[in-house]
């Protein structure tokens, strides 16, 4: 329970300042004079650093364990966010937003806390237990948003963002709480080269991972430009805040019944059903004028959509290849979820400063939500057959 605790808290603590960063497009832009391409570039940056560094940081953790792991992501979050905070130049302030949050996100990240969280439960409890862990660190989504809005309000933005960079510092203690997993035994004496020359193999663990690109691509343009989009409108800043709030409030629920269900039906149906729901819920939106009640509405509903597709993603990985390397294979399936994170943030911002709408943008999460429906149906989630080694 307090390595599950501990877990949670961490997790909690980066997803919520991450969310939190959207809410700085607009008093940097009117401070410091930056087109909002310079903020959409550095969380594009950010989301392809985490992508590109999480299986080696998995690797790591499979190898060495989480405890270093995520105390270096709690202090890589102090340095970024302080950097960002106190730089006038644009490459610097990409290099903090973007390179040090992309190591701090993956360090502290899903794919490294799955590893003492999975070996505490049996297979059959697994699924339920990560979506526990998705739920409770969603939380992070739900709290402080609304806090760096009011922070941002009542001391300004540099206050509130150095605040963020003392609160990244307690994720160092959380991490030496966590007790390393427990060896797994590994089947055909499989090394790390193996693993990943076997996944990628495998055509469902490709089809797996363009999936995720889905979901990397509407979390990143949903999260980096909704405060934008809701401003453009003409509401109340603080709407914006209050929908990446309701987001990780909707996350906990969505994550929590994705890993229960998961327990119970076949994972690439509920793969497919998340982006089939996205897909409504953003045609929903665009299809009426924004106002607070759409703005509400479909942050709720892409929360309850938000981090629901980890869970299965994650049993479908473990199920499919072991343990052992759970943590490595779910870096590089991140990877192309960071790939499609590092298009919906920035492809957003080019957009935007191009044509001066998101119109555009829309239609293309449209597509690509169609593209996820489709590419998770094929998914074969039997376990691979190996060949034990033979005998000397």
């Amino acid at each position: 329970m307090r390595i599950l605790l501990a877990a949670c808290i961490a997790l909690s603590v980066g997803y919520g300042v991450r969310q939190c960063l959207g809410l700085f497009i607009t008093p940097l832009e009117a401070v410091r004079g930056w087109p909002a391409g310079v903020f959409a570039l550095a969380f594009a940056l950010q989301n392809l650093v985490w992508g590109i560094v999480q299986p080696f940081v998995g690797a790591f953790a499979d190898r060495f364990g989480a405890r270093l792991t995520v105390a270096a992501g709690g202090i890589s979050y102090a340095l970024g966010l302080g950097l960002m905070a106190t730089t006038h130049d644009r490459t610097l302030f990409a290099w903090g937003g973007g390179t040090l949050l992309g190591f701090a996100l993956a360090a502290t990240s899903f794919g490294v806390l799955i590893g003492p969280v999975a070996s505490l439960v049996p297979p059959e409890r697994r699924n339920a237990a990560l979506g526990i862990l998705g739920a409770a660190g969603s939380l992070g989504q739900l709290f402080y948003p609304p806090f760096a809005q009011i922070a941002i309000g009542a001391a300004g933005w540099f206050t509130a963002l150095v605040g963020l960079a003392a609160v990244g510092i307690a994720i160092v203690p959380l991490g030496f709480m966590l007790r390393e997993p427990a060896a797994v035994p590994a089947r055909a004496h499989q090394t790390l080269r193996d693993a990943v020359r076997e996944a990628f193999g495998v055509p469902s663990y490709w089809l797996l991972s363009a999936g995720f690109f889905v979901c990397g691509f509407h979390l990143a343009f949903f999260q980096t430009h909704m405060p934008a989009i809701v401003a453009r409108a003409g509401l109340a800043p603080a709407l914006g805040a209050a929908a990446l709030a309701i987001v990780g409030g909707f996350n906990v629920i969505g994550s929590y019944l994705s890993g229960r269900l998961s327990d119970r039906y076949p994972k690439r149906f509920i793969l497919s059903s998340i982006y089939g729901l996205r897909f409504v819920a953003i045609l929903a939106f665009v299809a009426v004028p924004i106002s607070t009640v759409s703005v509400i509405a479909f942050s709720a509903a892409m929360g309850l959509l938000w981090l629901s597709t980890i869970p299965p993603t994650t049993g479908v990985i473990a199920e499919k290849f072991g343990l052992q390397w759970v943590s490595t294979l779910f870096g590089v399936a991140f990877l192309i979820h960071q790939i499609g994170a590092f298009c919906g943030a920035w492809l957003g911002g080019v957009i935007v400063d191009r044509t001066g709408s998101y119109n555009l943008m829309w239609v293309i999460s449209l597509a690509v939500a169609l593209f996820g429906v489709v590419i998770q149906l094929p998914i074969d989630e039997r376990r691979v057959s190996r060949e034990a080694p033979a005998a000397a």
